[in-house]
């Protein structure tokens, strides 16, 4: 690699850590503003800082900043108010996200899977978060709509499970490679890859075949668009079946 190329590549990451930190002051300044008043717009203001974080960092090698920009971005779409626990929760996300742009952006020696369980879960209403302090267990969803994974979520959540959503398939991959999690649910329909299609790649890769993946589907387990699953994943129904299906897969996969 020539000494140019080098360069570019030092002064995009000296670009972004200035951008980013702006970005963060610019959150801390939102959240100052959300202990004095409740008003919707700055959590609207936080999600769009938010969104153009994880933007940004996708043009740079800074792994860790953008797995937590997503685990924040995830956090802060789910969110309903900026009451006192979900502020104290963003800024620890935010307190992460400026300790690593005065460190080593490229996160060199640090286990991402056991750096992302560090951070803030998901809190989902009527659903005591206590409960996830309790089992730590760690779920990937690979779910474009938001509505189906608002569900899946919710079940996770009451058996005590964290989750994390992603509505792409290479991002999936990415992932569940870098935070390695108790298992996985993957849509049918994605988008250029579909769940087999990722169920697939995840089982014949030596850094992911060990991890659980399930796909969730409508059609029934004998479709022949299901043929080529692996036959270590587990099927998941839409539908009355939802319920049933998810609880087979997780004793299946002994997920306790």
């Amino acid at each position: 690699m020539s000494n140019n190329v080098i360069d570019i590549d030092d002064q995009m990451l000296a670009d972004f850590r200035d951008e980013a930190s702006e970005i963060v002051s610019s959150i801390g300044v939102h959240l100052q503003n959300a202990h004095s008043k409740a008003d919707p717009a700055i959590l609207t203001a936080i999600q769009r800082e938010v969104f153009n974080l994880r933007y940004k960092g996708k043009s740079v090698t800074a792994p860790l900043v953008n797995l937590t920009s997503h685990r924040l971005a995830d956090y802060t779409t789910t969110c309903r108010e900026l009451n006192e626990d979900a502020i104290n929760d963003i800024q620890a996300f935010i307190d992460k996200i400026e300790a690593l742009l005065e460190g080593d952006l490229t996160g060199g020696g640090t286990d991402s899977a056991e750096f992302v369980r560090e951070l803030p879960s998901k809190r989902t209403p009527d659903i005591d978060p206590n409960w996830l302090k309790q089992t730590n267990v760690e779920a990937l969803l690979v779910i474009p709509q938001r509505s189906m994974a608002a569900i899946v979520e919710r079940e996770l959540a009451a058996c005590g499970y964290r989750s994390s959503v992603t509505q792409t398939s290479f991002e999936a991959i990415e992932l569940a490679v870098r935070t390695r999690p108790d298992f996985i649910i993957v849509a049918k329909t994605i988008d250029e890859l579909g769940g087999v299609d990722v169920a697939s790649a995840l089982q014949a890769m030596p850094k992911t075949r060990g991890i659980p993946t399930a796909v969730l589907t409508s059609d029934a387990p004998n479709h022949p668009s299901l043929q080529d699953l692996p036959c270590r994943t587990a099927i998941i129904r839409k539908g009355p079946a939802f319920g049933e299906d998810l609880a087979e897969a997780l004793a299946r996969f002994n997920i306790t």
